[in-house]
């Protein structure tokens, strides 16, 4: 749309305007080019010229305008995981920034709901229960499907969508956004399975390599919004923060030394460096940085966490499975420094603001790492890294076994200081 400021600084750029600070300038400017009609009219085809070449963005910003009146009300399809979902956050506030009377809905799994309920960019979050759908249609098959189809008509009913960007561009996320009644939806052009029949228009992904963020931002930028700054929003509420407050002290927890989190496990053997090592690490982490650590992860990496924490010398906290997603999100938010791979619990440190210390392997830093430039990715460069393999098919795990405590320790180190 039209903006003053940025017009006036784009005809003094060009050299087609002329700036006056009061009266006198004016009549002595005036009365310079009426005794000058060379250089008068040679201003005015540069003017002109200047105006054709804007054209194209003059009637994208029309067509803006448009879409800011006509689109009001907008879904956001990310069902899943924790960490692609936080990577997708910042799409919510750029919408809102661009369509701020706009209703904004998100429609997302079990799993990742609480990492987008109450996003102040938001109006409504809906949840997709595809879990139990899944469960049940073993068991009852047309009741599960009826169950289904009534839900997508009380969505289409209740929401009545103008535009529905599939973020999460798979099947499943495309059709539920077909589903939803949207009357246009917007996805990436090399979405997978499929996906990219169901969309009325396909955005051309970023020919570089960029992060997934960077990315996602794209599905936003094709609708009008802005994409200059990345904010996730994640809301913690004041009952979370105080129940985070008590696990802190009944743990006994220093709160004057720096508090290090160690998310030892991901969803891939590949990306998991060796349980050995992150007890050595949190060992030298406490004895000579005077540091508390406490392990995170989900109930899954209960034993794991005892087991590392069983071969310490020194004494640590084990929280895997302790913790809601928000409580998880609250002790990133305290701590001084996250350690861990690639995985949803690093990338909502990040999200949180904690500085990173990063180890990566089968996956890519450049798409898939911390999102910033304050953390540090620890990845040895051999030739199979960002194989994207879930288990390695070598029998020494080549990328995690050249990465050594003392290189971890010395980039913690250097954070910390």
């Amino acid at each position: 749309m039209f903006n003053f400021k940025d017009s006036i600084k784009l005809l003094l750029d060009h050299e087609v305007g002329i700036e006056v600070t009061n009266v006198k300038e004016l009549k002595s400017k005036m009365s310079y080019y009426l005794n000058n009609q060379v250089e008068l009219a040679a201003k005015n085809e540069q003017a002109i010229a200047m105006i054709e070449k804007n054209q194209g963005a003059a009637k994208a910003n029309a067509k803006l305008a448009a879409k800011l009146v006509k689109e009001r009300h907008i879904l956001c399809v990310r069902l899943s995981a924790i960490g692609d979902v936080i990577h997708a956050l910042p799409i919510a506030s750029a919408l809102r920034e661009a369509y701020p009377q706009a209703e904004i809905t998100w429609i997302v799994q079990q799993k990742a709901y609480d990492l987008v309920a109450d996003n102040p960019n938001l109006d409504q979050v809906v949840l997709l229960p595809k879990e139990s759908w899944k469960q049940e249609f073993k068991e009852k098959k047309w009741q599960t499907i009826k169950k289904a189809k009534r839900y997508f008509a009380d969505l289409k009913a209740e929401y009545d969508f103008d535009l529905a960007l599939d973020v999460h561009a798979l099947f499943k996320s495309a059709l539920t956004a077909y589903l939803s009644g949207a009357k246009k939806l917007v996805g990436p052009q090399d979405g997978r399975e499929g996906s990219t029949l169901f969309y009325d228009q396909q955005i051309e992904p970023p020919k570089e390599e960029v992060h997934q963020i960077d990315r996602n931002l794209q599905l936003a930028k094709a609708v009008g919004a802005k994409i200059d700054q990345v904010t996730y929003d994640i809301f913690i509420a004041k009952e979370v923060k105080e129940a985070v407050d008590q696990l802190l002290t009944d743990l006994g927890v220093n709160k004057a030394k720096k508090l290090i989190a160690i998310n030892p496990f991901t969803t891939w053997d590949a990306k998991d460096w060796f349980k050995d090592r992150y007890a050595k690490l949190a060992d030298k982490l406490i004895s000579q940085l005077d540091c508390e650590v406490l392990f995170t992860g989900g109930p899954s990496d209960q034993s794991g966490v005892a087991e590392i924490i069983d071969t310490m010398e020194q004494s640590a906290y084990n929280l895997a499975g302790e913790t809601s997603l928000k409580e998880v999100a609250e002790l990133y938010t305290r701590a001084d420094l996250f350690i861990g791979g690639d995985t949803g619990p690093m990338h909502l440190a990040v999200a949180q603001g904690a500085q990173s210390v990063v180890l990566m392997g089968p996956t890519n830093p450049k798409t898939h790492g911390p999102y910033g430039d304050q953390h540090v990715v620890l990845q040895p460069d051999i030739e199979c890294k960002n194989c994207w393999n879930r288990i390695c098919p070598l029998d020494e795990h080549l990328c995690m076994e050249k990465i050594s405590v003392k290189e971890v320790f010395e980039a913690v180190e250097e954070l910390i200081e």
